[in-house]
């Protein structure tokens, strides 16, 4: 029995250890190859060779020391320097805060639980359950998006006892207001989007709602230079209601606007191919919602990654591009111009892709990421597209 025990701590000091370990060593034994070790290790051959270059072409020796890349290695985030230091402002801010209104604030619950599904759950029951949609459901748990819902498998469902308290010592001991936040009221298909109000800062904004100033970074690429009072903040993709001051200004969009064919400016076809060429690099590239790079894209994350090819700085969402550049009639599409649709109704502009083919029938061919297939090319003929598209711009000019 003793002996059992130790064999135990053993093999768990040794699964740590290699968890741990960024890099795992393997040494070459007889009848080995570069594919069987890709196989054996479950990464590719391309990795090994990346950390192995004198291998590739060569004859594996007996006991050769190969490097082999540890899929299973996570790195620890580690704050940045600026993180830190926010952090510590906030926490003096909060103190200063607290002691001058005399305020116990107590935390909030998580907003979202686990859910262990059941033999016969569907999406569909669940999202009734949980009051929200089969699609927010969806964005919360985007493995759902390509693979079914299984039973025994874990996802992630709104807390709706999720609770703000707020004690005045002055008056009680018992709390006056109890503020109830459920997730009924932050899930829907579009994104998280707050105002900022004066001295407010990223971490701050980020410990509200529980995501990383990194996030934020990368869904907000026009706030290196600071944090305007007022300034609409994206905080997530696809679980919020748009703020009034945006939903006015791309709700009820007409299906098609007069334009003057004098005023259009012609579009520059030489850059445009190559945008093409470069958003086609990425065909097959998943769907991630918030996602800027080859790891996964969501629509409007592939738009900012191919433009900025051309020293071009799109908005960061679909209803922000689509005030970018200069709208114009179906019948004067260009390859290089984006088309927007409006997938979720209320003819409110949600989806984004760039034109890759007009042809003389009226059929528009355009390059987008799907959060069903990934980066693909799809037309305006398929009844989809027929059904919610809303416009097209022209963003490269002459």
């Amino acid at each position: 029995m003793k002996f059992v025990k130790i064999f135990i701590l053993i093999a768990l000091f040794c699964s740590g250890n290699v968890f741990s370990q960024k890099i795992l060593k393997h040494k070459i034994k007889s009848g080995e190859s570069i594919l069987g070790l890709a196989l054996k290790y479950k990464v590719s051959e391309k990795s090994i060779y990346e950390l192995n270059p004198k291998t590739k072409g060569a004859i594996l020796r007996l006991n050769e020391e190969i490097k082999i890349p540890n899929k299973n290695f996570k790195e620890k985030e580690k704050k940045s320097k600026k993180e830190l230091a926010a952090e510590k402002k906030d926490k003096k801010e909060s103190l200063k805060e607290a002691k001058d209104k005399k305020t116990v604030v107590v935390a909030p619950k998580e907003a979202t639980i686990v859910h262990v599904v059941l033999p016969k759950e569907t999406l569909y029951s669940l999202a009734k359950q949980y009051g929200i949609t089969k699609e927010a459901l969806c964005e919360m748990n985007p493995e759902l998006k390509t693979s079914n819902l299984k039973k025994g498998a874990k996802i992630k469902v709104p807390n709706h006892e999720a609770t703000t308290l707020k004690v005045d010592d002055d008056t009680s001991s018992k709390p006056e207001k109890v503020e109830v936040t459920k997730m009924d009221d932050v899930v829907s298909n579009v994104d998280v989007v707050h105002k900022v109000l004066a001295k407010e800062t990223l971490y701050r904004i980020s410990k509200q709602y529980g995501v990383t100033v990194a996030d934020l970074e990368k869904l907000n690429p026009g706030i290196e230079n600071g944090l305007p009072v007022d300034y609409l903040l994206i905080v997530k993709k696809g679980i919020h209601s748009a703020p009034e001051e945006i939903a006015d200004s791309i709700a009820n969009i007409p299906k098609e606007v007069a334009v003057d064919v004098k005023n259009i400016p012609v579009g520059n076809l030489a850059k445009a191919e190559f945008l093409i060429g470069k958003a086609s690099e990425h065909l097959g590239t998943h769907y991630r919602a918030g996602g800027t790079t080859s790891a996964g894209f969501d629509c409007s994350g592939l738009m900012f990654n191919t433009f900025k090819n051309v020293n071009m700085t799109l908005p960061r969402s679909s209803y922000e591009m689509a005030t970018y550049g200069i709208r114009i009639d179906r019948a004067h599409a260009q390859k290089g111009d984006l088309i927007f649709f409006a997938t979720f109704g209320h003819r409110r502009i949600s989806h984004v892709g760039m034109i890759t083919e007009v042809s003389n029938d009226g059929e528009i061919k355009f390059i987008h990421s799907s959060t069903s297939t990934g980066v693909i090319v799809s037309s305006t003929r398929e009844p989809y597209y027929i059904r919610t598209f809303v416009q097209i711009n022209r963003v490269i000019t002459e």
